[in-house]
């Protein structure tokens, strides 16, 4: 019986390793894409936020 108890445990402890993991990469990629600059409407869509297009300047 226990070691029932032990497996239902160890697949809740799975189930949140992986959505961290997702939620983690989720989180990589938005940031990413923000500090790339490689899309001006992400950044734009951050409330306050201010965009300095750098890119073309000499």
């Amino acid at each position: 019986m226990p070691h029932r108890n032990r497996s239902h445990v160890n697949d809740a402890w799975n189930a949140s390793v992986i959505a961290l993991v997702i939620v983690l990469a989720g989180l990589l990629y938005v940031f990413g894409a923000a500090m790339s600059g490689d899309s001006l409407r992400l950044t734009e869509s951050v409330r306050g936020a201010e965009v300095f297009d750098t890119r073309n300047l000499p």
